[in-house]
């Protein structure tokens, strides 16, 4: 039996394994984190903590900070322009398809009943009209929100149905992939353990899907073989959370949950955007390790008064600029140094004043996420901030109040892809039998379309194995014995 290594168990990780229960391949996934069921809980579930830490707990480690474990929202519909680039690979049917079979497969699992949101003919028109008078536009979509209380049963649910019908499967959790090279026409799989080093062992596969993330973006421009790969300029998303007061944006919320308003800066010609909607939310640290990040989350069940969603200034670069990820990283970094190791918050009246933040007493909004006050803008480059505040106010028109003075912004928020790599409808690069997928492809951005990266990915490798002819079997005979007559001569 051949064999694949599946790198990273996230949501495009789990759907390709999904496709693989069971098929004629032995295969090995490599996590960075706990198995399903021993996750690291959020220790304000479990009621030790009132509000996140100022730095990051590993609730939001590597290995356990995929979108599906962490808010768990996802978009249902086919979208040339929201939720990734799947659309331009696949096509409008074919990506729907896909996503019916991922909604499908979360709702069968969830232990409660999660509605679908899908606006109706009166809430397109209500928002068309605003976002156009606010110079901005909104793209349609279906989303299921599963909240971040529901995401470890969910995911659970879905891998021991995998594990049930696959047991070609076998697992290396807390395991750190080192090193992806080419051997001949196979692929060398370093590894380690991943919290306690010191044992590193490596195995030979004949295929191997890589699902690392955004958060494994730069470990795999750094991997020998990425240099063979077809690829074009990437981007990086640059922004800020935004946390304000969910009476302010109580309309939108309750018709759409997350509405996708894009907006072009009159100043920049930037495209800004607004990215996971938490109502009712929590701004959560995200701790890379090297540096740390904001984030967002929402439960189903338990709100606060707030509201926060990121908004992000997309850029492109262009020759002879070669790494935006360590772009989007030293940004981060300097953030983290001004504040101490950690988030930086900054309310949105003191960042256009050109003043520090130095204390929230008596803010208006008060925050979710305990984080050093401070300027933003000593770190951000100014085209970025320029644009978020325009963005801002323009949605302010939509939502009177987002951009008072009292709304909190957190920083650094930024989302990093490689560079875009040229994959075939299976998400197979040009390096034969090396497929990549979820948002370390740069085809996705979101879980919807990430795990439908992982379906196609698993089917491809699937239809692969089933193609290649069984070996023939010789049937092995004795050897004839020579027969010696001693009877005596007739005659």
């Amino acid at each position: 039996m051949q064999k694949l290594a599946l790198i990273g168990l996230g949501a495009s990780g789990l759907f390709a394994l999904k496709e693989l229960a069971g098929a004629n391949v032995e295969v090995e996934v490599f996590d960075v984190g706990p198995q399903y069921d021993k996750r690291y809980a959020c220790p304000i579930d479990q009621g030790k903590l009132e509000v996140c830490p100022p730095k990051a707990c590993s609730y939001c480690a590597p290995g356990q900070s995929a979108g599906s474990w962490n808010d768990f929202k996802v978009i249902l519909s086919a979208s040339p322009v929201i939720g990734g680039r799947l659309y331009d690979l696949i096509g409008e049917s074919e990506l729907q398809r896909n996503l019916d079979i991922v909604r499908k497969t979360i709702l069968e699992h969830s232990p409660v009943e999660i509605p679908v949101v899908k606006p109706d003919q009166e809430d397109l028109d209500w928002i068309r009209q605003r976002a156009t008078l606010a110079g901005m536009t909104y793209h349609f979509q279906e989303l299921l929100h599963c909240g971040s209380d529901n995401a470890p049963a969910i995911n659970t649910s879905i891998l021991n149905e995998i594990t049930d019908k696959g047991p070609n499967i076998k697992f290396h959790w807390n395991s750190k992939v080192l090193k992806l090279d080419r051997q001949g026409d196979k692929f060398r799989v370093l590894h380690d353990h991943y919290r306690k080093p010191g044992n590193e062992q490596s195995d030979i596969f004949d295929y191997c899907i890589v699902s690392v993330g955004r958060g494994g973006a730069h470990w795999l421009t750094q991997q020998e073989f990425y240099k063979s790969l077809d690829t074009n300029p990437g981007q990086v998303d640059i922004g800020i959370r935004v946390e304000t007061s969910k009476y302010f944006t109580q309309e939108v919320d309750k018709r759409f949950y997350e509405p996708k308003l894009y907006y072009v800066s009159k100043h920049t010609n930037d495209v800004v955007r607004n990215f996971c909607s938490n109502p009712g939310g929590y701004v959560t640290p995200e701790n890379h390790r090297e540096y740390v990040l904001v984030n967002g989350h929402s439960k189903m069940f338990e709100k606060s008064e707030n509201n926060n969603f990121a908004v992000l200034v997309s850029k492109t670069f262009t020759r002879p600029f070669k790494d935006p990820q360590m772009y989007s990283q030293t940004i981060a970094k300097v953030v983290n140094m001004l504040a101490g190791g950690g988030p930086l918050v900054q309310k949105l009246g003191d960042l256009r004043a050109g003043r520090r933040t130095k204390s929230l007493t008596n803010n208006l909004i008060k925050p979710t996420l305990e984080a050093e006050c401070g300027d933003i803008g000593l770190a951000y480059p100014h085209r970025i901030l320029a644009s978020i505040i325009e963005y801002l106010d323009a949605l302010d028109k939509i939502c009177p109040g987002v951009a008072g003075d009292s709304t909190l912004l957190f920083a650094p928020e930024c989302k990093s892809y490689p560079d875009s790599i040229t994959v075939s409808k299976t998400m197979e690069t040009n390096i034969e039998n090396l497929y990549i997928i979820g948002d370390s492809s740069s085809w996705t951005r979101g879980v919807g379309q990430a795990t439908t990266s992982g379906l196609l990915a698993g089917a491809g490798v699937k239809k692969k194995v089933a193609s290649i002819p069984a070996p023939q079997v010789v049937p092995i005979t004795k050897p004839l014995t020579k027969v010696t007559n001693n009877s005596p001569k007739s005659g």
